[in-house]
């Protein structure tokens, strides 16, 4: 179990169809492609988590915390032995970086553990509990006890260089083991600090270990070298711990770092779901919906609240009914139509994701896909190419799409004439409504309706939403049923004096 799957074999039973263009849109999305979960418990197991976040203040202080130990250990569990030397040299953290992880996660879960409701953390106190009580954390916290300052407070080491008359290196070793870093003693470092006093840990003359003179061969001696003599004067300290006891740190620590890449995850989304609080954006964690149903009440758009404040944008309350298959959208240009079927799509994902969308209140199914065909990916190519994509791609979903998939499809065939769009965009819808599923059909053709014989025989699998406009003010708002065909032009003319105002 780690923060996002409740089994290693959750990651392997999902199947999900995730559109690439909704993905390219946002990089957030991109990166969250490998969580995004079809699986209920699963995504129940993640609303819990994040809504624990959302409600406890020292648990996100807490998951960033632990973020920065992992990030600092990572290379520490990733070490593949080079040699013995440096091996026996990387020894010496596990026991400290062990007791260090421990404790800290221990003393921050024990502070908190009776209001979490996650199970990914109540087992994680578990885990540290358990670890904290054996007897082998006890024993290894006794051996770092007395070898604390060995194991974890050396900083910097200094290294006597024994010449001869020529001022030629004779002999070479290390003479202390010390807690503080030497400073540069390069004049503008100098300058910078405002330190102009010189004691025993100031640099006079740097030597520079990887150094562009030396070749690989000639760094691999120096660096063999000095981990031969650190060895030396560390290794004392480490016969209490026996390789048996090494073995068992290891294996302990591996535990928690399962949990290190879907922490990854789950803080980025918690920066996501911050920049909606801090703008005052309501939140809320969908329920299942179990017909097929799709509702959502004030769903503000996932873009526009990232560049946008609140009063800004205009939220959308709609009712996606189990019983239509397909809902045409039309409405006057740049009135809203894309930013609503982006909104949903956004929040699909954030939902398979076990995060909170964007809205008031919301009931989702749980798709196994998403596909969108937009006009902007769609605008660069030439109008021949153009259509034969948007066909290509049309296609392509009818043999993936299945009842429990999502379409968004924004203005397909604009670049042909109505008289040839009409046809094949009744067709595609037909097709959809006879496997099932859900769709938001945009489209600029009011012509798109019962009147194509392929619509009329969808009967009540088809339904209608439209845009709204005001002379040439946008409400941005969706709302059932058809739209005036004629208002749109009419508004904008008599705008311009090219017909009388009545």
């Amino acid at each position: 179990m780690d923060f996002m799957f409740l089994t290693k074999s959750d990651q392997m039973m999902l199947d999900f169809d995730p559109q690439s263009e909704i993905l390219s849109k946002d990089i957030f999305f991109e990166r969250a492609q490998r969580y995004i979960s079809t699986d209920e418990k699963t995504l129940l197991h993640r609303q819990t988590l994040f809504s624990d976040i959302l409600k406890i203040n020292d648990l996100e202080d807490f998951l960033f915390s632990l973020s920065e130990k992992l990030t600092e250990y990572a290379p520490l569990m990733k070490y593949r032995q080079a040699t013995n030397t440096e091996e026996k040299l990387h020894s010496f953290l596990y026991p400290t970086v062990y007791i260090e992880l421990v404790r800290f996660v221990y003393e921050k879960l024990f502070s908190i553990k009776d209001i979490i409701t996650a199970e990914s953390l109540k087992y994680l106190y578990k885990l540290v509990k358990r670890d904290i009580e054996s007897d082998e954390y006890k024993r290894l916290e006794r051996y770092y006890e007395k070898n604390a300052d060995k194991l974890r407070s050396v900083n910097s080491v200094t290294i006597g260089v024994n010449l001869n008359a020529l001022y030629q290196p004779q002999e070479a070793g290390i003479i202390s083991l010390n807690k503080e870093k030497f400073k540069s003693g390069d004049l503008l470092d100098r300058i910078i600090r405002l330190d102009f006093e010189k004691d025993g840990f100031h640099c006079i003359a740097p030597i520079t270990v990887i150094d562009k003179k030396l070749d690989f061969e000639e760094s691999q001696r120096v660096n063999y070298s000095f981990l031969k003599a650190m060895e030396k004067v560390l290794c004392s300290g480490l016969h209490h711990c026996s390789n048996r006891m090494l073995n068992y740190i290891k294996e302990a620590l591996a535990k928690y770092f399962e949990y290190f890449d879907s922490l990854e995850f789950v803080l980025e989304a918690v920066k996501r779901i911050k920049g909606f609080k801090n703008k005052n954006i309501p939140l809320c964690f969908p329920t299942i919906s179990r017909d097929r149903a799709l509702k959502v009440v004030s769903l503000y758009d996932n873009s526009l609240c990232r560049i946008k404040n609140k009063n800004d944008i205009v939220p959308n309350t709609v009712c996606l009914e189990n019983s239509v298959c397909c809902y045409i959208l039309t409405g006057p240009n740049s009135g809203g139509k894309t930013v609503f079927i982006n909104s949903l799509a956004a929040a699909q994902y954030y939902f398979q994701l076990g995060m909170p969308i964007p809205a008031k209140e919301a009931t989702l199914p749980i798709c196994d896909a998403i596909f969108k065909i937009s006009v902007e990916e769609q605008e660069n190519s030439d109008p021949v190419g153009r259509f034969e994509k948007e066909c290509i791609s049309l296609s392509k979903i009818l043999k993936k799409f299945t009842h429990n998939s999502l379409a968004l499809i924004d203005e397909a065939f604009t670049s042909t004439s109505a008289t040839e769009a009409l046809p094949i965009a009744a067709n595609f819808i037909s097709e959809l409504c006879n496997i099932g599923g859900k769709c938001v059909f945009v489209t600029h053709h009011h012509e798109l309706c019962e009147k194509q014989p392929k619509i009329a025989t969808c009967g009540e699998r088809i339904a209608y939403l439209h845009t709204e406009a005001y002379g040439d003010r946008r409400s941005y708002a969706v709302r059932k049923g058809k739209a005036k065909p004629d208002s749109y032009a009419q508004s904008i003319a008599k705008k311009y004096g090219l017909i009388e105002v009545e």
